[in-house]
Formats: structure tokens, C-alpha cells, sequence
């Protein structure tokens, strides 16, 4: 279904050309979708005698219509095209194309498409937005627009103090953030003390006041000015405790500072592991004594060691759970990328007529579709890709796809040919032209000649799901013949005949909309021999400046 606009964008972008044998017609239109995704070609001088047309349809972006249109006509034009196979020649560049979509240069090229195309959409929706306020002031009393931008003014005004404030409160928490991980970053528990401290390998505890105060039995009195403790989840205490009287003498003791000490400062037993980070010289004042940590602090080594050691094994696996989920998170972020780029997640349909003197071939994949009238009678030159029809529902659930009940693929696409989509084409073991979706046209083939009511009409479903093909050949034929006619003027009052008034309904006359009608000069219609004898200069030179300017005239 897609999001929808308020208001439908009715302008329509129209083109008429003719030369010696044809006239064409052509025109598209926004509508009531967000954005333009159809794109067409009209090449009336393809080659000598013969014309190319085309619609396509994009779907999750423009950019695979826009470069189907730059590109494909270009790859009709190959060995089975000289060799005049032009049914296989267009099957060729059908599959072709498709398979350079996954082609990094080609992807980078789309995705240059796919950015100048937002840009575009975002510049038109401002400029609209913009439009229509002006209408909207040109209705208002002066009072009314002066006390407008009045509030305005406010409001911009109190948006900037916003955000101001939003950005100190950011700095202060970033600061806030940066002190607590320069803490983390520190090793363990850190004990200052300044006086001489004695230690005894039999302690199971310690005990730090400002009075000289025993710690644990037998421990020489001291006096401590600074205690501080920090935590690290990055390190690990590795402490051994013995309680047995055999092995009291394997663990080291801190001895007096005069002999196992240094700057006057002791060792606690190495049970415990200290990190003297912040010592203060003994040269401190006195009136520094104020501001020591004045309550006594008991520390047992062993339930030190054990919480130690226990929130470093709990925050190391939450570490390495974290780590395991960032990586995953990643290795999604990188698959939703990968589904994201253009070619993969957009595609478009693709019919294209190509009119070879009083042939034409058709080409189609998807649901655009040609018709051509003879007799006044509607002739399906194509045939709708529909997801639910008997061939493409069983080639869709041999690829391992499933159809919903609303026709679609995967729940996704609504259509089972299309150029692009290649997320649908995954299936190694087979071949591009049997996976879910498809690039593999429907070629038909039908001879015309030129009448006064004959023409063939190229349309995207956004046509074809408000009237048949009987009603457009109808509506159109209603209209060609009359005097100085513009074939796109059809096309636009076709459109308004398919536009819905709203989108309250099942979306149909809510899409884009594309058309091409394409009337042969009965008069001027030569026979290919004729053409064959035609071999002045001045017909090779009109051939090559035509084929030179196709891209610039006729792309669209």
C-alpha cells in the first residue's frame, strides 16, 4: 500500500515527439504517493525503422526505475538484435540488467540515485509546504499573519534556549561520564598511611585510626592521616590465606620501616593487596590532621579477596555477555545494511514495446502492461505478474517462498516478476530465472498496420487497477482523432479519470501514475524494403545524430 501524501501532487511531467512514421504521447503523475517512482522511455529513432517504448514501475524506491531507463535500451542492442532475434534479444538484456544490479560500481550507482532522489523529494515537499501557506496567508485578515509570526518568533526563541539547555546538561553529563571512567580505570582499594605501621602474618583483620590503635594481634601501633579506598572491575585480588600454624612463615611480613619499610611506610601483609597510589609526604602540616578519615575501618583479607575476586568473575562475564551481544547486534546492523542497499530492496517492473516496422515486440515483467488497439478492440500485448496466478505461485514455492491470503510474496511483494529485489533471489541452487521473483519477461509478438483508430498504449498498474484494458483503449480512442490533439493531453485526462478523491479506499487510484500512447502515421508508413533502398548520406547522418541524442531526449 505504501504512506500517502494529504493532498494529492497533481502536476504532470508531459513530452510529445513524432517523426516520419509515429507520433507519441507520453505523461506521468505524482498522485497521492510520496514520492515519483515510475520512469519511461520514448525512442522514437531507437535504430532505423525502429522505435522503443517503456514504463517502469518502481517499488521501495525510484533508483532501479530511473537506472532501468538510463541503461536497459542499451542492452536491447545486442548480438541477437543484429542477428534480428529480437524476442531473444530482449529477453537477453532483461536478464542481463538484473544481473549487474549486484555489481558494486552499479550498486554505488543507484545509491546515488536513491540520495539525489530524497533530496529532491525533500526540496519539492518544502517548496510545497511552503506554497501552501502562502496561499493560506493571502486569505488572512493582516492582524492575523502579524500575531503568526509573532509566535513564531517565540517559538524559534524559546527552541533556542531549549536547546542551549539540552547541550549543558549533555556536556555536564559527558563530564560526569568521563570522571567515573577515569575511576574505573584505577587498580584496587588504595590504604595511605604516613606513620610506621607493623604486620603480623597471623592478622585475619586491620584496623586504621588516627590514635595509635592495635591491628589484629600483635601488629605495631600507627597512625594513619590519609585512608582511601577504590574499587576496578578490570583487576583482579589474587590472595592466599593460611590458617594453619605450619604455614605461617611461608607468607612474607612487613617488618619495621627502618629495615623492610620505605619513606616510613610499612607493608600490610601481603595477603592483603594494597596499591599506595596517593601517599602524601611525611612533610604534611599538622593541620592537615583535620581532615582525616576519623572512623576506624576493619578489614578482614579474606572476605576482601572473595568479593574481590567474585564481582571481577560476575562483571567479567557480564563483560563478555555484552561483548557477545554487541557482536550479534552488529552482525544484524550489517544484515539490515546489506538488505537496505538499492537493488536489493527496490525493484520496479518492466514492460517495453519495441516496434519494428509493422512488428512489435513486447517484453514484460511485472505488472505494467501494453495493449494495443486494433479495430477498436482492446489486445493485451502482456500479461500481469500476479503472485496467486497457478505458474508463478508453483516456481515461488519451489524457490522455498510462500504466498499470503492478499497475494503477496513473503508477506512483501504484491507482484512475482520484477527487475531489482534481489533479497527474493537468494537461492544458490537455483537459476535467476527460477527464484521467487524473477527478471524473466513474457515476450508476445503481434503484427499491426496503420489505421486511423490503431495505437498501442504502455501504462503502470496505477492505470490498470482503476480500468480495464478495454475501458483505456475506449477512453483514448474517444479522443485521438480529434483535431490537433496532444497525445500526453489523453494521457492527463486519463489520469484525472483514475485519480481517487481520497485514500479511504483499497489504494486504488492512489499510485503513481505513468502512461504512453503511440499512434502510427498511416500516410508515411513505409515498408522495411523501402527503408532497405534508402541508402543516402543524409539518412545514415539523421540515423547516427537521433541514436546520439536518445539519452538527453527521450529518458525520462
Amino acid at each position: 500500500m505504501g504512506t500517502y501524501l494529504s493532498k494529492p501532487v497533481t502536476d504532470k511531467e508531459s513530452h510529445d515527439t513524432e517523426n516520419e512514421w509515429l507520433s507519441c504521447g507520453s505523461s506521468s503523475m505524482q498522485g497521492w504517493r510520496e514520492s515519483q517512482e515510475d520512469a519511461h522511455n520514448c525512442l522514437l529513432d531507437f535504430d532505423k525503422k525502429v522505435a522503443l517504448f517503456a514504463v517502469y514501475d518502481g517499488h521501495g524506491g525510484a533508483e532501479v526505475a530511473q537506472y532501468a531507463a538510463e541503461t536497459l535500451p542499451a542492452l536491447v542492442k545486442n548480438t541477437l538484435y543484429d542477428n534480428q532475434d529480437f524476442e531473444q534479444a530482449l529477453i537477453k538484456a532483461y536478464m542481463d540488467f538484473d544481473n549487474s544490479l549486484i555489481e558494486a560500481p552499479v550498486i554505488e550507482k543507484l545509491m546515488a540515485l536513491r540520495e539525489d532522489v530524497s533530496e529532491e523529494c525533500a526540496d519539492e515537499e518544502e517548496e510545497r509546504e511552503e506554497l501552501n501557506e502562502l496561499y493560506e496567508e493571502a486569505k488572512m485578515p493582516i492582524e492575523d499573519i502579524i500575531l503568526k509570526y509573532k509566535n513564531k518568533i517565540i517559538e524559534n526563541m524559546d527552541k533556542k534556549k531549549e536547546k542551549e539547555m539540552k547541550e549543558l546538561e549533555d556536556a555536564k553529563e559527558k563530564e560526569t561520564e568521563d570522571a567515573a571512567s577515569m575511576c574505573l580505570k584505577k587498580d584496587l582499594p588504595l590504604v595511605t598511611r604516613n606513620d610506621a605501621c607493623g604486620s603480623s602474618s597471623s592478622s585475619s583483620s586491620v584496623t586504621v585510626s588516627d590514635d595509635k590503635t592495635n591491628v589484629g594481634n600483635g601488629i605495631d601501633e600507627c597512625k594513619s592521616k590519609d585512608s582511601a579506598a577504590e574499587s576496578s572491575s578490570s583487576a583482579k585480588v589474587s590472595c592466599s590465606l593460611n590458617d594453619d600454624e605450619d604455614d605461617k612463615n611461608s607468607d612474607p611480613e612487613c617488618g619495621p620501616s627502618g629495615s623492610n619499610g620505605f619513606n616510613g611506610i610499612e607493608q600490610l601483609p601481603s595477603s592483603l593487596c594494597i596499591i599506595n597510589d596517593d601517599s602524601e609526604d611525611d612533610t604534611d602540616d599538622d593541620d592537615d590532621d583535620d581532615d582525616d578519615y576519623d572512623s576506624d575501618v576493619a578489614v578482614d583479607p579474606k572476605s576482601l579477596c572473595d568479593k574481590y575476586n567474585s564481582n571481577f568473575d560476575s562483571e567479567s562475564d557480564s563483560d563478555i555477555e555484552e561483548e557477545g551481544e554487541e557482536e550479534e547486534e552488529e552482525e544484524l546492523s550489517m544484515d539490515r545494511l546489506d538488505e537496505d542497499k538499492p537493488g536489493k530492496d527496490s525493484g520496479c517492473t518492466a514492460v517495453m514495446a519495441l516496434l519494428v516496422n509493422n512488428k512489435l515486440y513486447v517484453a514484460n515483467a511485472g505488472d505494467s502492461r501494453c495493449v494495443a488497439s486494433v479495430g477498436g478492440k482492446a489486445h493485451d500485448m502482456s500479461k500481469d505478474h500476479k503472485p496467486e496466478d497457478e505458474p508463478e505461485l508453483t516456481r515461488i514455492n519451489k524457490a522455498g517462498g510462500r504466498v499470503s491470503s492478499d497475494g503477496r510474496v513473503n508477506g512483501g511483494l504484491n507482484l512475482s516478476r520484477a527487475l531489482g529485489d534481489h533479497s527474493y533471489k537468494q537461492n544458490k541452487d537455483l537459476p535467476n530465472t527460477e527464484q521467487m521473483i524473477t527478471a524473466l519477461p513474457d515476450v508476445t509478438v503481434l503484427d499491426i498496420t496503420p489505421d486511423d483508430n490503431d495505437f498501442i498504449v504502455l501504462a503502470c498498474d496505477g492505470i490498470w487497477n482503476s480500468l480495464s484494458s478495454q475501458e483505456v483503449v475506449d477512453f483514448i480512442s474517444e479522443r485521438i482523432n480529434k483535431p490537433d490533439v496532444k497525445l500526453s493531453s489523453i494521457c492527463e485526462e486519463l489520469f484525472e479519470q483514475c485519480l481517487a478523491p481520497n485514500t479511504l479506499s483499497d489504494g486504488t487510484g492512489c499510485d503513481n501514475m505513468t502512461c504512453i500512447i503511440v499512434k502510427l502515421k498511416q500516410k508515411q508508413k513505409r515498408s522495411r524494403s523501402d527503408d532497405e533502398e534508402d541508402n543516402s548520406e543524409g539518412g545514415e547522418y539523421k540515423k547516427q545524430k537521433s541514436e546520439d541524442s536518445i539519452e538527453s531526449e527521450s529518458v525520462h
